[in-house]
C-alpha cells in the first residue's frame, strides 16, 4: 500500500502532516513523493483564504483522476459539506487518522525501520485552536476553542526529534501566544520546562500575538542557548481604526512599544509580520497609516496578503474594495517590504552569522534570513560564518 501525502497550508498542518507520515510508515504504509503514483492520497486541506480553498478543491480534484483513494483532513473539511472523497478527516478527529486509514485501506505490516526526513527543522505543535475571532478569520470556526498540549506529550515528541537530528526546532499553535491560558501555564514557562532537552540545539518561535512579549518573556528566551532572535508579530494593519474593525486586540502605540522592547533586548532581532490590505471599507488614508507605520517599524520581512472574504466571518458582511484597489495597495506595500528589507539584510555585511545548511549549500540564520554559501556545505551543518554581501533577499556567506 503506497500513500502519497499532500500538504497545504499552514505550519501546523506541516507538523500534522508529518507525524501521520511518520505513524503510517512504521504502521508499514510505503510513503512515496508528490509526483509518485499511490494507491491512498491524503491531502491536508487549508481554507484561510478563498484561494486556499481553490487550491484544496484543485488537489483534490487531481487526486480522483490519479484514481487512487483520496483522504481529506484539515480546515476545508470542517467548513465545507460538499466534499466527495473517500474519507474525511475533521480537525477534531485528526489524532484518530492512522486509525481511519488503517480502517479505509486495511493494516500495514509494521516494522521499526527508521523514518527519513529530508528536513533540518521539525516543526513542533503545542497548541491548537483559537479564542480570538478575528472579525476576517475562519479558523477558529474550523479548529475550534484554544486549547494547550500537556509538558508530558511536547516533551515526549521534542525528544522524538532531537533523537533523529534535527538541530531546530520550531514552536508553532493556531494561536502560539495563547498556550497555557486554559492550563494556568503560559509559554514562558513550557521554554523553561524543555530547556533542558533543548540543550544547544536552536529553538524558534512560530507566530506570536504582541501581548506575550514582555521584560520576563524576553529574558526567558535570552536563556534558552539556541534561541532564535525571530519574532514573527502579526500586525494585520498599521491603521488603529482598521484594527478595531478586525477585533484585533491592541493599537499600533501597544504594536511599537513591544518591538522597541525586543530591540532593547535583541537590537538585530528579525521582526516579521503579516499585513492585509484592502479590509472592507478601508480607505485611502488608513492605508496610508500602514504604510507609515510599516516604515517607522522597519520589518524584515512582511507577508501581504489582499483580503479575502470569508462567508461565516463578520468582515463578510461589510462592503467589500474593488479587486484593483487590494492589488495596487498590494503592491505599494510589497515594495515598501523590500526596501525594508533590505537595509535590514545591509545591517549584517562583515558580522558572523550562523547558519542551518538545508540543500545546495542554502540555509537560514537565527534571524531565519536565507544565506548562501559559495564553498558547498553538507546538509544539517551548522556553521558561524562571516557575511560576504547581500543579494537577492539573501546573504552569500
Amino acid at each position: 500500500m503506497r500513500i502519497k501525502f499532500i500538504n497545504l497550508g499552514c505550519k501546523v498542518n506541516l507538523n500534522e502532516t508529518e507525524n501521520l507520515k511518520r505513524a503510517c510508515h512504521q504502521e508499514g504504509y510505503e510513503i512515496v513523493s508528490e509526483g509518485d503514483p499511490a494507491d491512498l492520497i491524503v491531502i491536508n486541506s487549508c481554507s484561510v483564504t478563498h484561494i486556499s480553498d481553490r487550491k484544496t478543491r484543485q488537489k483534490i480534484s487531481q487526486a480522483k483522476r490519479e484514481e487512487a483513494l483520496v483522504a481529506v483532513m484539515g480546515c476545508y473539511v470542517d467548513l465545507h459539506e460538499e466534499i466527495m472523497v473517500d474519507l474525511l478527516i475533521p480537525n477534531n478527529s485528526k489524532d484518530q487518522a492512522l486509525e481511519l486509514i488503517k480502517e479505509l485501506v486495511g493494516e500495514g505490516p509494521r516494522q521499526n525501520e527508521e523514518f527519513v526526513y529530508d528536513k533540518t527543522r521539525a516543526f513542533l505543535k503545542v497548541q491548537d485552536g483559537c479564542n480570538q475571532f478575528c472579525s476576517y478569520c475562519i479558523i477558529p470556526y474550523a479548529r475550534g476553542r484554544a486549547r494547550s498540549y500537556s509538558f508530558e506529550r511536547i516533551k515526549k515528541e521534542l525528544i522524538s526529534y532531537l533523537d533523529e537530528g534535527f538541530k531546530e526546532i520550531v514552536l508553532t499553535g493556531i494561536n502560539l501566544s495563547f498556550y497555557g491560558k486554559d492550563t494556568l501555564s503560559s509559554l514562558g514557562e513550557l521554554l523553561t520546562e524543555i530547556k533542558p532537552i533543548l540543550g544547544d540545539n536552536r529553538l524558534r518561535l512560530g507566530s506570536l500575538e504582541p501581548h506575550v512579549i514582555s521584560e520576563d518573556f524576553l529574558r526567558t528566551c535570552m536563556d534558552l542557548p539556541g534561541f532564535c532572535p525571530h519574532f514573527h508579530l502579526s500586525l494585520q494593519s498599521g491603521s488603529d481604526s482598521v484594527l478595531e474593525r478586525m477585533n484585533r486586540h491592541y493599537s499600533t502605540k501597544d504594536f511599537k512599544e513591544r518591538v522597541d522592547l525586543i530591540r532593547s533586548f535583541l537590537p538585530l532581532a528579525a521582526i516579521t509580520t503579516d499585513i492585509i490590505v484592502g479590509f472592507p471599507e478601508e480607505t485611502e488614508k488608513e492605508f496610508n497609516e500602514t504604510m507609515d507605520f510599516v516604515r517607522d517599524i522597519g520589518f524584515s520581512h512582511i507577508h501581504v496578503f489582499a483580503y479575502s472574504p470569508r462567508q461565516g466571518t463578520a468582515a463578510a458582511k461589510q462592503i467589500d474594495l474593488h479587486p484593483e484597489v487590494k492589488k495596487r495597495r498590494s503592491k505599494l506595500l510589497r515594495k515598501l517590504a523590500k526596501e525594508n528589507k533590505e537595509k535590514y539584510l545591509d545591517l549584517f555585511i562583515n558580522k558572523e552569522v550562523e547558519v542551518l545548511f538545508e540543500e545546495n549549500s542554502s540555509g537560514l540564520s537565527r534571524e531565519y534570513i536565507h544565506c548562501y554559501s559559495q564553498t558547498k556545505k553538507e546538509n544539517n551543518s551548522l556553521e558561524e560564518l562571516k557575511v560576504l554581501k547581500a543579494e537577492n533577499d539573501r546573504l552569500i556567506v
